[in-house]
C-alpha cells in the first residue's frame, strides 16, 4: 500500500486478515470487476421520500377545503412555560372568582345590612334622660314608668324624702328573661337593662326597714329613655340626713322642689341672677326657690329636698341675701334682679 506509513498499513492488513469477505470486495474493486453499490436503506430512503412527496401534493390538492390552520412551530420550553401559566390562571381563578370591584361592592352591601340590623328601630339612637320620680305607696297609685331600651343601661336610685340613700333588701322581676338586673347587695342602685324590644314587666323592690314594696314598670322600646331615675320615696329611711331648721318636712314632697331638681324652673317664675358662688334662684311671686349644693343656714327655708347626688333645692321668702356652708365655711351668695 504505497503513501501510507508502515503503522497505518499493518493495521489495514490485520483488518483486511479479520475479515475474509471484506478482503474480498476489496480485492475485486482493485482489480475492477465490481462497482461500489450504494446502500440499501439510502435508496429505500430516497424511495420513500419521493412517495411521501407524491402522497402530500395529491393530499394537498385533494382536501385543501379541509385543512387545519397553521400553528406555528414552538420549542418544548415555551410549551412548558403556556402550560403553567394556565394552570396558574386556573387556581388563581378558583381561589379569588371576584374581581377586585365585586370584593369591593360585597363588603359595601355587607357594611350597609349590619348598619342596618344595628340601628334603632327609627334609625337613630335614644335620647338620654335623667329625672327625679316621686314614690306614691298608697293604695290605688299608679306605679312610676321606667323607660328604657335594648343595649343601654338604667340605674335606679332609692332616696328618701331628706334625699339620703335607702337600702335595698331584695327585689324580684315579673318577666326575668325579658330584663336583666344587677345589684351589690349592699347599696340602693340598680342596674336594670333591656334584653327584649318591646317586651313590658314589672319589678317590685323591698326597702329595708319598709313593708310596703316599691312598683315600678319597666317599658323598653321608647325614644326617650332614663338613664338615671332617682326614686324619692315618702319618709324617713336608716340614713336620713338631720333636718337643722325650717318648719320641717311637708305631709308630701313638693312638685316643684322635684323639678328644681332636675334643673326644671317653676312655672311661671323668673329666673334670678347669684353671685358668690355657684347657685340657680327664681323668683315665683314672692317664694324664692334656690338649687345649689351649698347647705343653706340663713334665712330659714319653708321646705328642702336633695337628690342622692348632693344637690338641695330649697324653698323660702324672698331675701336678697343668702348665707351657706360651703365645705364647712361659711359663705355669702346675693341674689339680684328682685
Amino acid at each position: 500500500m504505497q503513501g501510507l506509513d508502515p503503522q497505518t498499513t499493518q493495521k489495514i492488513q490485520a483488518l483486511l486478515a479479520d475479515n475474509p469477505q471484506l478482503a474480498q470486495s476489496v480485492q475485486s474493486m482493485l482489480n475492477g470487476k465490481a462497482q461500489p453499490q450504494q446502500p440499501p436503506q439510502l435508496q429505500s430512503n430516497d424511495a420513500s421520500q419521493s412517495a411521501q412527496t407524491t402522497s402530500d401534493s395529491t393530499t394537498t390538492d385533494e382536501g385543501a377545503a379541509d385543512a387545519k390552520p397553521y400553528k406555528p412551530w414552538q420549542p418544548a420550553d415555551q410549551n412548558e412555560a403556556n402550560a403553567r401559566n394556565e394552570a396558574f390562571r386556573g387556581i388563581a381563578n378558583q381561589a379569588f372568582p371576584l374581581t377586585p370591584e365585586q370584593i369591593k361592592m360585597l363588603s359595601s352591601m355587607l357594611d350597609s345590612t349590619q348598619r342596618a340590623q344595628a340601628a334603632a328601630p327609627n334609625d337613630k339612637p335614644p335620647m338620654p334622660t335623667s329625672s327625679s320620680l316621686i314614690v306614691d305607696l298608697d293604695p290605688g297609685a299608679t306605679p312610676p314608668v321606667i323607660r328604657l331600651s335594648r343595649g343601654f343601661i338604667t340605674s335606679l336610685v332609692f332616696v328618701d324624702s331628706t334625699g339620703a340613700p335607702w337600702p335595698l333588701e331584695a327585689y324580684d322581676l315579673g318577666n326575668p328573661k325579658a330584663f336583666n338586673i344587677q345589684w351589690d347587695k349592699k347599696s340602693n342602685t340598680l342596674m336594670v337593662q333591656a334584653l327584649a324590644t318591646y317586651t313590658y314587666g314589672n319589678l317590685a323592690v323591698k326597702l329595708k326597714g319598709m313593708d310596703t314594696p316599691v312598683m315600678l314598670t319597666l317599658v323598653p322600646g321608647q325614644q326617650q329613655i332614663d338613664y338615671r331615675v332617682d326614686l324619692r320615696i315618702e319618709g324617713m329611711g336608716p340614713n336620713a340626713k338631720p333636718t337643722i331648721q325650717g318648719t320641717g318636712l311637708p305631709d308630701q314632697a313638693d312638685k316643684t322642689l322635684l323639678d328644681i331638681l332636675d334643673g326644671v324652673s317653676p312655672h311661671g317664675s323668673r329666673e334670678l341672677h347669684v353671685s358668690g358662688g355657684f347657685a340657680q334662684a327664681w323668683l315665683q311671686n314672692n317664694t324664692l326657690y334656690v338649687r345649689t349644693r351649698f347647705t343653706l343656714l340663713s334665712p330659714a327655708w319653708i321646705s328642702k329636698m336633695s337628690s342622692a347626688d348632693g344637690m338641695n333645692a330649697y324653698k323660702l321668702q324672698s331675701t336678697p341675701m343668702l348665707l351657706v356652708s360651703r365645705y364647712g365655711k361659711v359663705q355669702q351668695l346675693k341674689v339680684e334682679g328682685l
